[in-house]
């Protein structure tokens, strides 16, 4: 199963979809199979479908989302468990029964369908779809229900979080999906799949027309914050002989005196009153030559590392929506917007946690009372 849905399996039995007159399909037993990866096991369902004229043992495997492709590498996983449970009810039982492979997913094409018709197994899905053949036994029915399939594209990192940074700049503001894949240059499609998901996670509300808003600005914060998802792809570490404010103005001018782009972040991006640990590392975002910035602040590779060099996600690594985008406006040059400083603080180790939790106190006190 893909790491999208790893509870699909919950999902599918807690709101079974409308099988087709007289179709039941029965659950009687799960089956957990040991395996390498995430998770360490896989769960499948022997169960049985029931119709009128005959009752039908099946084996189910869960997979959402599902493409044509991975139905024939599902049908090789099902042959050997159903080897494996031929040889289990053979000692057990004695006859053992003939357990139809089929596929469990959210929402099947026509493809897929095709495929599993061709591969000999059966399926149903989340929207009524169902399809089963075997002997004089045939059910072929396209659902017209409607799935809750999760989007797949990344909210916290990548292109989506440019959309979450500029939701989380403007609380207030009710967006279109044009308008803000506009503003973050994403596509239409990308922008809807990502406001999609916030939606069905309850941090946006609104659509269907009608525009849509932040609903949980606070809590998208907490959520980007806790995602595991840093914005910065690597950091090396650094000693600076001085970080005063003057030191860091000096140096960032010397660096944009060279066309190289840069942002501070960590404790260089922090206003006087909003610093709440002491001995959190500076930090700049930089876009540009390292050889410049060592130069550039007088940095040396030596212990304690007082300052860090971020490179950040190529996605993010623009104005719109990305780590330049609302940049704060420091005595001694630009800083990242609150939100990200969040999300930084949360990721740089040591009292960075401690500080990150107090900016998002911060967050959610300016937040407009509604």
């Amino acid at each position: 199963m893909k790491p999208e849905r790893p509870h699909f399996r919950e999902e599918f039995w807690e709101n079974p979809p409308a099988l087709p007159r007289g179709v039941e399909l029965v659950r009687q037993e799960a089956l957990v199979v040991p395996r390498t990866g995430p998770g360490g096991e896989s769960t499948y369902d022997l169960a049985e479908v029931r119709l009128p004229e005959a009752r039908v043992p099946v084996l189910l495997s869960y997979r959402a989302p599902l493409f044509p492709v991975d139905v024939l590498a599902q049908r090789e996983k099902l042959a050997d468990l159903r080897e494996q449970l031929r040889r289990r009810e053979s000692e057990t039982h004695g006859l053992p029964a003939f357990r139809l492979p089929m596929l469990v997913t959210d929402s099947a094409s026509p493809r897929v369908l095709d495929a599993c018709a061709e591969a000999e197994m059966a399926l149903v899905d989340s929207r009524g779809t169902f399809f089963l053949r075997t002997g004089s036994t045939f059910v072929r029915v396209q659902g017209r229900g409607v799935s809750s399939r999760v989007p797949r594209e990344p909210v916290f990192h990548g292109k989506g979080s440019r959309i979450v940074r500029v939701l989380l700049q403007s609380p207030e503001e009710t967006w279109t999906v044009r308008a803000l894949s506009e503003r973050t240059q994403t596509s239409y499609a990308y922008a809807h799949g990502v406001i999609k998901k916030l939606i069905q996670s309850g941090y946006v509300e609104g659509g269907r027309g009608v525009g849509f808003r932040l609903r949980e600005p606070a809590g998208l914060l907490k959520e980007w914050k806790n995602s595991g998802r840093p914005t910065a792809i690597s950091k090396e570490g650094f000693n600076a002989p001085s970080t005063t404010p003057d030191r860091l103005h000096d140096g960032y001018f010397k660096l944009v005196s060279q066309g190289i782009r840069a942002v501070f972040t960590l404790a260089s991006a922090l206003e006087p009153e909003e610093r709440f640990v002491s001995g959190v590392p500076h930090a700049l975002y930089l876009s540009g030559s390292l050889d410049a910035a060592i130069s550039a602040f007088g940095l040396r590779r030596m212990t304690p590392h007082n300052f860090l060099i971020h490179r950040a996600d190529p996605a993010a690594e623009t104005e719109e929506g990305g780590i330049y985008f609302a940049q704060r406006h420091l005595r001694h040059g630009p800083g990242v917007a609150l939100p990200q400083l969040t999300v930084d603080f949360q990721h740089s180790g040591g009292r960075g946690p401690e500080q990150a939790e107090e900016l998002l106190k911060r967050f959610a006190r300016a937040l407009p009372v509604s």
